[in-house]
């Protein structure tokens, strides 16, 4: 894929993203200082969709041969690479969640597992 194409695919990802904020009611301000963190975790959406499709049919280990009789079998660089991505993308994720104001749910739902007295402690 060359580079306008995934250009044009971090950009709707940002959007979607931005949009999601926005439908969930975060702030404009809010949203403009996670901008710099939407768009890194955009565009690591897009590398770990590539990197799925690229390792989709490799082998989660494969053989090596270093020369010198030095031969077996590794973890593939390309999961591992994935691997980290991953976990990257998911800590810029909740970075970004953490964002989210607390429906009337959930906060209701909080306060039902508060004790009421020193005896249900």
């Amino acid at each position: 894929m060359n580079e306008v194409d995934q250009k044009k695919r971090v950009r709707k990802e940002q959007r979607r993203i931005t949009n999601l904020l926005k439908a969930a009611g975060v702030s404009e301000q809010s949203i403009k200082l996670r901008e710099a963190m939407i768009g890194n975790v955009s565009w690591m959406k897009i590398k770990l969709d590539d990197a799925r499709e690229a390792i989709k049919t490799s082998n989660i280990v494969i053989s090596y041969d270093n020369g010198g009789g030095q031969k077996g079998i590794r973890e593939n660089p390309l999961f591992k690479g994935y691997e980290n991505l991953w976990r990257s993308y998911m800590n810029g994720m909740n970075s970004i969640l953490n964002a989210l104001p607390e429906s009337a749910a959930d906060i209701k739902a909080k306060e039902s597992e508060k004790p009421k007295t020193m005896l249900e402690l």
